[in-house]
Parts: C-alpha cells; structure tokens; sequence
C-alpha cells in the first residue's frame, strides 16, 4: 500500500494505492462469511444432487430394505384407502337409512297429528259407523235368508210331523181298542182273586180277634198287679216324707230357740252401752257444773278488788288534784311558747319568701326579655327559610312535572308503538294460524273425499261420512264453492282475540 497526493500536499488531496492482490485479499478477509455460507451451501447442494441421484438408482432396486418397507407402506396405505372408501359408503349408507328412518318418524308423526285432531277422530268414528252398518246390512242380509230356510226347513219338518201325527192317532186308536178287550178279561181274573182274598182275610181276622182279646186280658191283668204295687210304694213314701216334715220342725224349732238366745244378748249389750252413755253424761254435765261455780267465785274476787279502788263519785284526793292542775298549766304554757316561735318563724320564713320571689320575678323578666329578643329573630330566620323553601319547592315541581310529563310522553308514544306492534303481531300471526288452518282443511277434506270414494267403491254406507264431513264445515264456519274448493264464510261482525285484531266492514 502506498499514499500520494492528488495536487497539492494536503490532507483532503491524499489517496492510498493498493495493488490487486492486496485488494483481493482485503476482499476475501470482507466477504470470508459469505463466501463460507456459499461454500456450505453448495456442499449441501451436491449432497442433495448425490442423493437424489443415488434415489433414482435405488427406487429400481426390490432387493433394499428401504424399497420393501415402501412396498409394505402402500399396500398399507392402499389398504386403508379402500377401508376408507368402504367406511365412506358404509357411512352414507347409514345416513341414507337414518334420513329415510327419519323420513318415516315425520311420517309417522304428522300421520299421528293428523289422526289426533278431533276432526280426523270423528271422521274415523264415522268410518266406523260406516264399516258397521256395512257389516249390518251384510248381516241383515244374512239372517233373511237363514230365516228363509229355517221357514222352509220348519214347513217341512212340520208336514212331516203332520203325517206322523195321523199315523200315531190311527195306531194308538187301535192299541186303545186291544187295551180294553185286555182290560175287561184281567177285570173278571181280578174280581175272582178279590174274592178269594176277602174269604182268606176274613178267616184271619177272626183268628186275629181271638188272640188280641187273650193278650189285652193278660195286659189288664199286669197293670192291676202294677197299679197296686204303686199304691204301697206311694204309702211307703207318705210315711218318710211326714217323718222328714217332723225332723224339720224340730230344727226349725231349735234354730228358733238359738236365734231368741242370741237376739236377749244384743239387747243387753245394748242396755249396758246405753246405762254407761248415761253414766258419763252425768258426770260431764256434773264436771261443767262445777267449772261454772268456780268462774262465779273468780269473779267475784274481781269485784271486790274492783271496788276497793278510788272512784271519781266518791271524789280525789287534794293532793292529786293539785298535782292534776300543775300539770294542765304547765302544759298549757308550753303550748303558747310553741305557738309564738312557730308564728316567728312563720313571718321570717314569709319574709325571706317574699324577696326571693321579687328576684326570681326580676330574673325571670329578663330572662322573658332575652328570650323574646331571640324568639323574633328565630321566627325572622325561619320566616326567610320557609319563603326561600318555598320558592324552591314550587321550582322542583315545576320541574318535575316538566320530567313526569315528557316521561309520561314518551311511556305513551312507547305504549303506543308497543301496541301498534302487537297488534301488527296478532294480525300476521292470525293470518298465519288462518293460513295453516286452511292448509289442514284442505288436508282433511281431501282425505275425506278419498275415503268417501274408496268406501262408495267397497259399497259401504256413505251417510255417516258425509254427515261429518257437513258437521265439520258448520262447526269451522267453512263452505264449499261451485268449483268445489273450500272457502271461509264472511262474519258478520268483529273477530275478537285479547285484542281487535281485524274487523269487517
């Protein structure tokens, strides 16, 4: 490197000269990062080239263990493919039948909707009917001709009963007649025997009335024997029973005896209690007797020191009267002192009363005065609050009235649009159930008129039908056109719900 000069020797005209190498050098000591970053990467490059290529001379190879475990990969990986593929038609399969399951639920459930409204019950009851009178007519039918051959099979068996009858009457006519030749013969054989019989039972009986007459002797004879041996026993009796009747007497008598005995006994008792009881008393009333004697002699002992004592009739002592009249006029004496002092003290204590009442009436006057000063300015202060409070008072009112009434305002513009809205409501969601009530009556007669041809093509009764089918019209203020389509009949006055939601004209 070497520094020269541009022109003049000076600091802003000097220059350094490097040669080439020098630069060079200098260069690679500046880019020496980049250059080692390029390097690496094109290492990596040819490592990337080498494998790729190395890749592509592999992939051909079957014997590698790289290339079997591919193999073995995408025969997995085609397997789970397929198992893909079968669970995506598996699966819209199953989406197929729940939609179709789900299909006929709906069915099902519009289906039971439809045959729960009262107007599809009562029109399956008619079907009913229908079906019943059919079977009715059929079994009407039925019983004609059953009752038809039953007449003809009775006219029949009638006819023949008929000419069996004539044959029994002519039979039974001709075993009557055999009968009484019959009859007659076995009469005279009977009326022969019924004589023998009564010659053998007479013969019997008086050998009979023999026999009875011995024996009824015998019985007379046995009920003498027995009538008198009854008599001695009755007699054998008779006896015992007065000899008992005797015994009895006797104990009566004994017991009599003893009871008397006993009965003397109580009444002694009885009279000793009674003397003893009477004995007593007159001790008890002797012992009261006694009691009062002494009470008499005790008072009078009592009267006697009674009457020994100084008596005011027989007049008092002098010294004792002397002695009665000091004491009264010293008592006396001591009662005016007391009154004296008390009437002093009475006119001190008036006196001293008397000032201190002035100077409570000079303090109180002041005090009155005081209070009265305070009083006015008190009443002066509230005088100016209650008129500033009242001010006030009459502006917050205004005020307030001012809110109330804007927000009364704004409640009924509110209430207003609120009702507006509802009413707009009930108008569209009326429309609506009248929409879907029209809907479900053009359902139900449609249904109707299909099974009313159906039931007039199996010959079943329609008149049930069609009677509900009026029924229903009448009850759903429905009528049909001349097109045959079903139409609403106008009201004739205002339709109500909670509110007037539409009205005619």
């Amino acid at each position: 490197m070497e520094i020269v000069y541009v022109g003049d020797r000076n600091s802003k005209n000097r220059a350094l000269l490097i040669s080439n190498e020098e630069w060079k050098r200098l260069g690679k000591i500046l880019t020496k990062k980049l250059d080692e970053v390029d390097a690496i990467d094109a290492s990596k490059r040819l490592k990337e080239k080498r494998r790729e290529i190395s890749k592509k001379m592999v992939e051909g190879w079957d014997n590698t263990k790289l290339n079997k475990t591919k193999k073995l990969l995408e025969q997995k990986r085609k397997a789970l493919s397929e198992l893909e593929a079968q669970r995506q038609q598996r699966d819209k399969e199953m989406k197929h039948e729940a939609i179709e399951t789900r299909n006929k639920i709906i069915e099902k459930a519009k289906k039971q909707k439809f045959e729960e409204r009262d107007a599809v019950k009562a029109f399956n009851r008619a079907l009913q009917n229908s079906e019943v009178f059919k079977e009715r007519a059929i079994q009407i039918n039925f019983n004609k001709s059953e009752r038809k051959k039953r007449i003809d099979n009775d006219l029949m068996i009638a006819q023949k009963q008929n000419r069996e009858a004539e044959q029994y009457i002519r039979d039974q006519i001709n075993e009557k007649d055999k009968n009484k030749q019959i009859k007659k013969d076995s009469a005279k054989i009977l009326l022969k025997e019924l004589k023998d019989r009564e010659k053998k039972r007479h013969e019997e009986e008086l050998t009979l009335h023999k026999l009875g007459k011995e024996k009824l002797q015998e019985i007379a004879r046995e009920i003498e024997e027995i009538r008198n041996k009854n008599i001695v026993d009755v007699q054998i009796a008779k006896e015992k029973l007065q000899k008992d009747i005797e015994d009895n007497r006797e104990l009566i008598s004994i017991n009599n005896k003893m009871k008397q005995i006993e009965e003397d006994e109580e009444e002694m008792v009885t009279a000793i209690m009674a003397e003893t009881k009477k004995i007593l008393a007159r001790k008890r009333i002797q012992k009261e007797i006694e009691l009062t004697e002494v009470k008499q002699l005790a008072l009078e002992e009592m009267r006697m020191r009674v009457a020994a004592l100084p008596m005011k009739d027989k007049g008092w002592a002098e010294s004792d009267v002397r002695s009665a009249i000091e004491k009264q006029e010293q008592r006396y004496q001591n009662g005016r002192l007391e009154k004296k002092e008390i009437a002093k003290k009475k006119i001190e204590h008036d006196q001293s009363g008397k000032k201190l009442w002035e100077e409570e009436i000079s303090r109180r006057r002041e005090q009155l005065f005081q209070d009265s000063g305070r009083e006015m300015e008190r009443r002066e202060r509230e005088r100016r609050l209650l008129v500033e409070y009242g001010e006030l008072h009459k502006f917050t009112q205004i005020k307030n009235a001012n809110e109330i009434r804007k927000n009364l305002d704004k409640q009924c513009n509110d209430k207003k649009l609120a009702l507006m809205a509802d009413r707009q409501a009930d108008i569209n969601r009326y429309k609506a159930f009248e929409q879907q009530w029209h809907e479900e009556d053009k359902e139900f007669l449609a249904y109707t008129e299909n099974m009313i041809e159906l039931k007039k093509q199996a010959g079943n009764p329609t008149v049930p039908l069609l009677k509900t089918v009026n029924n229903y019209l009448k009850t759903n203020n429905l009528k049909m056109d001349s097109n045959n389509k079903v139409i609403k009949k106008e009201p004739k006055g205002p339709i109500y719900t909670s509110r007037i939601i539409h009205q005619t004209n």
